[in-house]
């Protein structure tokens, strides 16, 4: 049986433990755990030291860089755009600075910048859908298929790209339909009468062509000859455009600086910074995504420019680039707000306009390199 003596006894024996631990801890025990831990502190704080050098060293030299790349980088964009027509489309979330100095830029490389175009958050909002119908007017008719955003791009692109269907104004009859061009003025636009032999332009039956667009041959001509006259594409119409964003700009869909109604052959997507928010960054994306290839579709080129985090999970870099359908037409830049962004934007413009094909440029793993490669006669 365990009597009271016991009790005493190990009471007794704990602390005079604890005493020994003490006194041992506050000899030379303490001396070894912190000599130890000086060390542990001291090795840290070398490696911190290195690794703050190693930053200086990186930021002295891409300092460096820039210092270079700020006083060659307009020569090497001087000129590249001449005879173009650019237009700056901004999508919600991007940086205001970085829209004006792609605005610029363009202009310092020759290009003739139409305006900017800044689309709204409510473009991508699922709960807009049919006021962005409304908005759309007759070319929600124009162009019948696809989501309600992609006609919306459809008919953007339209207005401020010079190769789609002239957007319709609701004020001339029927919309036309998607792919046609509205006949030149002066042209008949009823069918001839019941009985009437179908006018011809001399092609081979099964082309398609019931009657020349304005600008191509006329019947008997050489294709492309024209009389001697290279064809034409079909008029911009600057009047229905103008109302086309005037009504989306209306119903709080887009907002819009100069006039990007006059129409471009060059487009630059100003991506928003950072990842994508919201309940579902993917359908945004998507969203993104489909007005891209609207405006390539109606463009000679369309570069997507951003900064580093645009490229990260969720941003509309990323996005695009893991998207095939879309990285094989629209190329994109991941530094564009440094100076080799910047003559990789112009470069990439110029691969677009000059041989159609697209890359994905910038300090990300997955793009191609830091700049485009320009042919050999552009370099």
């Amino acid at each position: 049986m365990i009597d009271f003596r016991y009790h005493v006894v190990s009471i007794i024996a704990v602390f005079l433990a604890l005493s020994v631990g003490l006194v041992l801890g506050a000899s030379f025990l303490k001396e070894a755990a912190v000599s130890g831990l000086d060390t542990s502190v001291q090795d840290l704080a070398r490696n911190n030291e290195g690794l703050r050098r190693e930053l200086d060293r990186a930021n002295a030299g891409q300092k460096y860089l820039n210092g270079i790349m700020n006083t060659v980088g307009p020569e090497l964009t001087k000129g590249r755009l001449a005879g173009h027509k650019a237009v700056v489309v901004a999508l919600p979330g991007s940086d205001t600075k970085l829209t004006d100095s792609m605005t610029k830029l363009l202009d310092g490389a020759s290009a003739t910048v139409t305006g900017q175009v800044a689309i709204k958050g409510a473009w991508a909002d699922p709960k807009r859908d049919a006021d962005l119908v409304t908005a759309l007017g007759a070319n929600a008719t124009t162009y019948p298929t696809g989501s309600t955003t992609e006609r919306a791009a459809k008919a953007l692109a339209g207005a401020i790209t010079e190769k789609l269907p002239p957007p319709q104004t609701g004020t001339s009859g029927t919309p036309g339909t998607p792919g046609t061009t509205p006949p030149a003025t002066g042209a008949a636009t009823n069918p001839p009468a019941t009985g009437a032999p179908p006018a011809t332009t001399g092609t081979p039956t099964g082309t398609g062509n019931s009657s020349p667009p304005p600008g191509s041959q006329a019947p008997g001509q050489t294709p492309g000859s024209n009389n001697g006259t290279p064809p034409t594409p079909p008029t911009h119409n600057t009047q229905a455009a103008t109302e086309t964003l005037t009504k989306l700009k209306e119903a709080g869909f887009v907002d819009v600086k100069d006039n990007p109604a006059i129409g471009a052959d060059l487009v630059v997507i100003v991506a928003p910074s950072g990842a994508t928010g919201g309940e579902d960054p993917g359908r945004t994306n998507g969203v993104h995504l489909a007005l891209a290839r609207a405006l390539d579709t109606g463009d000679d080129g369309t570069v997507v420019a951003g900064t580093s985090s645009a490229a990260q999970e969720n941003g509309v870099i990323w996005a695009l680039r893991r998207n095939e359908q879309t990285a094989k037409v629209v190329s994109t830049v991941d530094t564009a707000d440094t100076p080799v962004g910047q003559v990789a934007v112009v470069w990439a413009l110029v691969i677009e306009a000059k041989q159609g094909s697209s890359g994905q440029y910038g300090t990300t793993g997955n793009a191609d390199g830091p700049l485009p490669e320009l042919p050999k006669k552009e370099t």
